[in-house]
């Protein structure tokens, strides 16, 4: 004999403006990730071409670490405007979730 047992399933129910700000959320998110590996390789690039035109080693060195220094600020700035974006974004996704909505599911 088959015992039908009912459960109860939770969820909400996004309208128009959540799942905009849902996908705006997601968006930022990749964006922010390229920008990231963008910045490495960026990085890169410019301590490679500075120490193609350093004259002595001590140039070089100076460069590379030039270099290294501006990525750096600049990653840190990036992460900034990365944690604040994502702050005000997810406030704006999590207010704009929708009611929440109860259907019955026999298994």
């Amino acid at each position: 004999m088959v015992k039908l047992v009912k459960a109860q399933v939770t969820k909400h129910q996004r309208g128009f403006f959540g799942r905009v700000w849902q996908i705006v959320f997601w968006l930022f998110q990749l964006a922010m990730v390229a920008l990231v590996v963008a910045n490495f390789g960026a990085v890169g690039e410019v301590s490679s071409e500075c120490a193609a035109q350093a004259t002595d080693s001590t140039n070089t060195a100076a460069c590379q670490a030039g270099a290294a220094i501006g990525g750096g600020i600049l990653a840190i700035g990036g992460w900034f405007v990365w944690f604040l974006g994502t702050v005000v974004l997810a406030i704006l996704m999590f207010a704009t979730r929708g009611k929440l909505v109860t259907y019955d599911v026999q298994k």
